[in-house]
């Protein structure tokens, strides 16, 4: 293992994928941690991927956005190629959603509002993420929310990596205009994201199929079971705001990334129990999943929020997570005792008519 990446010193292996390595590691001169993402040695005699490794660092570098993963540096040598980053304490919502099955409503309006308003900005840059699922979404201890994984990011003016026809991606987020070859658009992310927000609220993907071409064939016909269905306690609303992500035609989709986030900013303005800070809601969510210790969620969130976001996690079916809501104020004894009086003081006036 490699010790030490320009001024980064490595601590511990953290992820492994089929492009390589990542690791936790500190500058030590800036007394901060940051993450080093090395690409597989075995990858590096390939142009393709080593020129997408390249390019994901410099897309990085153009983007400043509070929900995007900083990068900083790139660092060539005899070794191998290493992109260092700042480092998320958290976990990949892909991890959180497989720890604890379907996500609560306002979680899911939380997440999805500030990914989709990161898109916009990306959009706005004049560029397409083009892998958005849940794997490219972090969530922090700290309550953040950062989109990841920029490396077949595309611009108005890259030229392609690809041969023609070959499709870039991963298959279960890839819309049916994709599919069928035609330029990819603003609404492609669009359609990625709202493929996440149902599988974060269901527990299961809205297109399935047991191998790639049912998968294809299921996308394209773009029918697929509704929220409510699967999933009864998401309301209406948040329903229709997702779903409307997934219209088979680009132009029925949201008109942009920022305007699904403003429409999932006010479903969640509806969800959210008031003066509970939205962070206070993903901090308490991994609490419960098991990524944070109680002592650490306290530090950062009431005991108010930690309580009143209590999970029950089932270990089977398609919503395997289920939140209760903050408990409903039952009739205590003095109600009960009060509501008694008043039916006998009704029951002496009249008897004392008779």
């Amino acid at each position: 293992m490699v010790r030490k990446v320009g001024t980064a010193r490595i601590v511990r292996e953290i992820g492994r994928g089929g492009m390589g390595v990542v690791y936790e590691a500190v500058q030590e001169a800036l007394d901060r941690p940051v993450a080093v993402k090395a690409l597989d040695p075995k990858l590096l005699r390939n142009k393709e991927v080593l020129e997408r490794f390249r390019r994901e660092g410099r897309t990085y570098a153009k983007l400043r956005h509070e929900a995007i993963v900083a990068v900083h540096d790139l660092v060539e040598k005899d070794e191998g190629i290493f992109l260092v980053t700042e480092y998320v304490d958290g976990a990949d919502l892909a991890r959180v959603n497989a720890e604890g099955g379907a996500l609560l409503p306002h979680c899911v309006t939380v997440i999805g509002a500030k990914v989709a308003d990161d898109l916009d900005y990306v959009h706005f840059q004049k560029l397409l993420h083009r892998d958005v699922k849940p794997a490219n979404v972090m969530v922090s201890r700290d309550g953040e929310v950062k989109l990841m994984d920029f490396g077949i990011a595309k611009g108005d003016e890259d030229l392609s990596l690809t041969s023609d026809g070959m499709l870039v991606g991963s298959p279960s987020y890839m819309p049916p205009e994709v599919l069928k070859g035609d330029n990819e658009t603003p609404a492609a992310d669009v359609w990625a994201l709202g493929v996440s927000l149902y599988e974060c609220l269901t527990g299961e993907k809205p297109f399935i199929g047991r191998n790639a071409q049912e998968l294809f064939g299921a996308i394209g016909r773009g029918k697929f079971r509704r929220i409510r269905k699967l999933a009864p306690d998401c309301s209406r609303r948040l329903a229709r705001i997702v779903e409307r992500c997934l219209a088979k035609t680009p132009q029925k989709r949201w008109a942009s990334a920022g305007a699904l986030a403003q429409a999932l900013e006010g479903a969640g303005r509806k969800l959210l129990p008031r003066g509970m800070h939205a962070r206070g809601r993903i901090v308490s969510l991994l609490t419960h999943r098991g990524f944070v210790t109680e002592a650490v969620a306290l530090t950062r969130i009431e005991i108010y929020t930690l309580e009143s976001t209590a999970f029950a996690d089932v270990p089977k079916g398609p919503r395997t997570s289920v939140e209760f809501p903050l408990p409903r104020r039952r009739p205590t004894a003095r109600f009960a005792v009060m509501a008694l009086l008043a039916v006998v003081a009704g029951l002496t006036v009249w008897l004392v008519r008779l």
